[in-house]
């Protein structure tokens, strides 16, 4: 069983820091822990493989790879962070399939390439054996790029809405100052920085709306603010929306800890006349992060700008539960997110991957990241890194109609087309076995 173990520490040092930079966090060793079940589909890829004849036996670990990853974001709190598919961002014609497929999709081609050309290996001298079944494979992998490439150069819809994302603390330095005052239960300095954070949010957003942006997103946890304050700040924010005439997405978050209870991390959507149009609560990561937990229920409000969606940040690792966006039609979805060095760019990648999986443009505004905005395909409008820059904004003309996609509708049975197709090969192997056996 060195297998397994040596996978999980190849997990570990390629994803150094990856998901936490604090050793004493269970978070640190995650890589290690995920790699340890990774490196057991190669130890049942060599038991069923070897059972198991002809070009079809080279199913057996894409089928096993894929069957992981999905059945991990059914039942894994941590989300799909990670998973193989997500790699072939930057590939876009053959990124195109997870509007079909989902991301599932796209991890079963690139570990089925591996098994193909170890089976060619396997059966070099036999030149026309090769040749049918590679043929196989390149035959589906040019579809899949045809219509790839198809997808990318159709003309999408000729309208767009300008939209202005923003942020404007570090949570190295006014996040960490505002948690220090927390745990001194210090609460006039800490309303001071939050204050402050909010005063230059508010400037900024009337700035970008008087440059002609129509909506305007801010980052999760663009401050945090007492409980006690929250109704007159949110007098405030409808009076601003109203004011500047725009969508104002708000992210506040909601410190409760001085009377005990959750802290809520959320999103509050204005209208430009001023009212409180959606309201949706993190439902990813509150294991961990110990914030109200959402009901994963993702709301869509009709506007003239199109129909938008909101989720926060870890929100979006569940393509599962995401598609729901696709089922409500929606031409937007914004993201507000907050990050760290060691995920930046490729939680932002994430993000994007549910746009083309649900036909929608992404906006993900992140606090510590790589902030983008992105069309239906996942072609990159506009986007700016927090560590590049000292303005954190991000504006961009971003389309507002939706695409059809088939991922919603059908949902994940590509994941479950995958697993039977395992269960097949393992029913197989076994029955073979105990025909031997007799």
């Amino acid at each position: 069983m060195i297998i397994p173990l040596l996978v999980g520490i190849s997990c570990q040092l390629a994803f150094w820091k990856f998901t936490y930079d604090n050793t004493s966090s269970i978070l640190f060793f995650l890589p290690f822990i995920l790699g340890l079940p990774m490196g057991l589909l190669f130890f049942l890829d060599k038991l069923l493989y070897s059972k198991n004849k002809g070009f079809a036996a080279t199913l057996i670990f894409p089928l096993l790879y894929t069957s992981f990853d999905f059945l991990l974001n059914l039942f894994n709190p941590f989300g799909t962070l990670g998973v193989l598919g997500y790699s072939q961002f930057d590939f876009l014609a053959f990124s195109q399939l997870a509007s079909i497929t989902g991301i599932w999709g796209l991890t079963f081609m690139i570990t089925w390439f591996g098994s193909v050309v170890y089976w060619v290996l396997e059966n070099y001298s036999n030149k026309e054996k090769i040749k049918q079944g590679f043929a196989i494979y390149i035959s589906i992998l040019i579809l899949i790029l045809v219509y790839g490439s198809i997808r990318l150069n159709m003309s999408l819809a000729n309208s767009t809405v300008k939209i202005a994302g923003i942020h404007c603390q570090d949570k190295r330095f006014d996040g960490a100052k505002m948690n220090e005052y927390l745990e001194k239960k210090d609460t006039v300095n800490f309303k001071n920085v939050s204050d402050t954070i909010i005063n230059r949010l508010i400037q900024e957003t009337i700035k970008q709306s008087n440059a002609g942006a129509k909506i305007v997103v801010w980052a999760e946890i663009s401050s945090k603010i007492l409980k006690r304050d929250e109704d007159s700040l949110i007098t405030v924010f409808k009076s601003l929306a109203r004011q500047q005439n725009i969508y104002l997405l708000t992210t506040p978050y909601i410190i409760n800890s001085i009377s005990g209870s959750k802290p809520e991390n959320k999103i509050l959507l204005f209208s430009p006349k001023g009212d409180l149009v959606m309201t949706h609560y993190k439902y990813g990561g509150n294991f961990m992060e110990g914030t109200v937990q959402g009901d994963k229920i993702i709301k869509a409000v009709n506007t003239e700008y199109g129909k938008l969606s909101a989720i926060i940040c870890w929100d979006g690792d569940f393509p599962s539960i995401v598609k729901q966006v696709g089922k409500l039609q929606s031409d937007i979805l914004f993201i507000p997110a907050s990050d760290w060095e060691q995920i930046d760019p490729t939680h932002t990648y994430v993000a994007i991957f549910r746009g083309i999986e649900n036909g929608c443009s992404v906006i993900r505004q992140t606090r510590n990241g790589l902030s983008a905005m992105s069309d239906p395909r996942g072609k990159i409008i506009s986007q700016m890194d927090h560590f590049k820059n000292t303005s954190w904004v991000t504006v961009g003309q971003v389309p507002n109609k939706k695409w059809f996609t088939l991922y919603p509708i059908i949902g994940d049975l590509f994941g479950w087309l995958s697993f039977l197709g395992l269960l097949y090969f393992v029913f197989k192997t076994l029955t073979k076995k105990k025909e031997a056996d007799q």
